[in-house]
């Protein structure tokens, strides 16, 4: 008799990923002393479920069962978005360890406006995801139930999109998808947890060399149901949840074995020692020995993909042996160690199995490929909670850049690399940069896709700076500033990520027709503020130096009856404006321009002429000043008077 397992054997990811948190959290010190709780049963394993249990784990799906600080895990199946918020709302403690493939579903479910699912209606996954369905969601269990909703719901205008339980039969999904690829609109996202599509080509493949099949699992647990319904359709097959429902087997040749995502190794090697110590019990031919030893020695053996510990037992120039416990020696080449890591005799080291050789008893062993494997493991947990990361630009490619982080190639598109649209990537090579993870994506074969994002973090980086200048934003404050842009009103000055408009009027004291007769785009300026708004994101700006303010000089220097040299400016209908000092223009009435009476101002001035005019009044407020050439040129006159009666009178006296 040969008992013959399936490589993969265990919990997937997802499970002990989820189990692995629970039993971190029972010797967290800082969580001590606080209820315990998982959202719904962990997992399909009555066992794990028992011994959480008697550490103080308790399974609700009661959100008054949940109080202010207590710790609730949420499985690997995923859980309705009101779920979270309601936890929240709580105020507990919440650890999200849905499987990042389910939460990829939800963000499909959130997005779309049709979802199809094709599940059980029951199934805590299948609850979760609908309970991320922002829009209309219908779930089939078959192809005819697919076919009825398709149906009755489709149209040209319907935008749909198709997903899969993640353990969902792979033999019934291709059936759908074929049957939906004659619909254009209707876009098929696989959605099938790789694992559960291994474990069921393992399952297909060795119970068709078997006499008997075993599927060790718990029997609420839908994936090891289909690998029973699979093993079902070769050969004799039972479906077990422990050692103690093991069916009479001692008659079969060749006995198939595997397990669920949710049964843990040690149930599936309890069963093989219990058939092993049955087969003990019995009068044991000499043949079943030699497969005795076998099994003994096939339960110490590793395969391709697993991942292993060892102890470095010896180093030379290009390879590392591991010492694994086992009959096979393992190697690792020395070009795998970075110069940061050199490896040492004693060391425990962990890798992955690439290749195993029999004949040989050696196995070819992979660090790098381990630390890949970990690597996709934090980037994972990084694109899950939207964490900032720090890597450096390693190349620049067609379409983009790549970054290299965790011994994982991300590449960020074109699009995704600068603030600014087709903006050089070059002067980014070999510089660190921030970025976050948008889409992990599985594609077409086992390769993960990893796109990252540095314009979002460059983006939220000065959303948070255009904030903190808005809030520290003053009246009367100074900025070095850089000319943006020139209009004929003005100029806009870029002052820290935030453009002001400095009007025409404000940009010197003097008269000016053009912005471009003071400044230019990329001229470094200094500017106050002068008024903002900041619901409407105005500020108004001025390049005036206050203590260059003209009608502060005039006030310092000139008073109402002072006489100035004046220069006509501008000729009107109704008078003259004369510039007084740089800057102030004043009015001369065209009655307070000459004696005589004037048809037309351009009789008596010309543009360019300097005239002396007497200042008649000043309107600091309004800042407007009065002038009379007339008034000036009487005064002289009366002082021309003035001075021949005081000649007069002088000569009188002498004579």
């Amino acid at each position: 008799m040969k008992i013959l397992k399936t490589d993969t054997i265990g919990f997937c990811f997802g499970v002990e990923r989820a189990v692995k948190a629970v039993y971190d959290i029972l010797e967290n010190e800082e969580l001590r002393g606080r209820k315990i709780f998982t959202w719904g049963e962990l997992i399909h394993n009555p066992d794990i479920i028992n011994e959480l249990s008697s550490k103080g784990v308790t399974s609700t799906e009661n959100i008054d069962d949940i109080n202010e600080g207590d710790v609730v895990v949420i499985r690997s199946h995923g859980v309705s978005s009101s779920v979270i918020d309601a936890l929240k709302a709580k105020k507990a403690v919440v650890f999200d360890e849905t499987c990042p493939k389910v939460k990829k579903i939800h963000k499909i479910a959130t997005d779309s406006k049709t979802l199809i699912i094709s599940g059980n209606i029951e199934h805590p996954e299948v609850k979760g995801i609908i309970g991320n369905c922002k829009n209309k969601f219908y779930v089939v269990k078959d192809i005819d139930e697919l076919k009825k909703i398709v149906h009755n719901i489709y149209s040209e205008d319907e935008q749909i999109t198709f997903v899969s339980q993640t353990t969902f039969s792979v033999e019934m999904f291709e059936e759908m998808k074929k049957f939906i690829s004659q619909y254009k609109n209707i876009t098929v996202e696989n959605t099938i947890c790789h694992s559960t599509e291994e474990r069921q080509q393992q399952v297909r493949d060795l119970a068709q060399k078997v006499d008997m099949f075993i599927v060790v699992g718990g029997k609420n647990s839908s994936n090891t149901k289909k690998l029973f319904d699979i093993a079902s359709q070769f050969c004799e097959a039972y479906h077990i949840e422990s050692v103690k429902e093991l069916p009479y087997y001692i008659k079969y040749k060749k006995i198939g074995l595997s397990s669920g995502a949710s049964t843990p190794v040690r149930a599936v090697e309890e069963v093989i020692f219990n058939m092993i110590s049955e087969i003990d019990n019995k009068d044991v031919i000499e043949q079943d020995v030699d497969f005795l030893e076998a099994l003994e020695e096939s339960l110490k053996t590793i395969r391709n993909g697993q991942r292993v510990k060892g102890i470095i037992s010896a180093i030379n120039g290009t390879e590392v042996q591991v010492d694994l416990g086992v009959k096979y020696s393992g190697i690792i080449p020395t070009a795998e160690f970075a110069d940061d890591e050199a490896p040492k005799i004693g060391d425990e080291i962990e890798a992955f199995v690439v290749k195993v050789t029999d004949s040989e008893g050696t196995a070819q062993l992979s660090k790098k490929h381990l630390d890949m494997v970990k690597g996709l493991e934090k980037i994972n947990e990084a694109y899950e909670q939207k964490t900032v990361l720090t890597g450096k630009v390693s190349e620049i490619v067609k379409g983009g850049l790549i970054i290299a982080i965790h011994g994982v190639r991300v590449f960020v598109p074109a699009s995704q690399a600068t603030l600014k649209k087709d903006e050089d990537l070059e002067p980014l090579k070999n510089t660190e940069v921030n970025f976050r993870i948008i889409e992990v994506d599985e594609g077409n074969g086992r390769r993960k896709r990893v796109i990252g994002s540095i314009r979002s973090v460059l983006r939220e980086k000065r959303q948070a700076e255009i904030e903190s200048f808005w809030n520290s934003l003053e009246e009367g404050k100074k900025y070095d500033g850089v000319v943006k842009s020139l209009t004929a009103f003005g100029a806009f000055v870029d002052i820290g990520g935030v453009d002001g408009l400095v009007h025409i009027s404000d940009m010197t004291w003097t008269r000016v027709k053009n912005p471009a007769e003071l400044v230019s785009v990329g001229e470094k300026v200094s500017v106050i503020v002068k008024s903002f708004d900041k619901e409407k994101k105005r500020i108004s700006l001025t390049m005036k130096n206050p203590d260059e303010n003209p009608w502060d000089i005039l006030k310092a220097n000139y008073n109402v009856d002072d006489v100035v040299e004046v220069s006509v400016v501008k000729l009107m209908p109704y008078g003259a404006f004369v510039n007084v000092i740089p800057g102030i223009d004043g009015l001369v009435h065209i009655s307070q321009i000459s004696k005589e009476r004037l048809a037309k101002v351009a009789d008596a001035l010309t543009v360019g002429q300097k005239v002396n005019a007497k200042i008649t009044e000043i309107d600091y407020e309004a800042q407007k000043i009065n002038l009379s050439i007339r008034a000036a040129v009487e005064e002289v006159a009366e002082e021309s008077a003035e001075a021949e009666e005081v000649a007069e009178e002088s000569a009188e006296v002498e004579e």
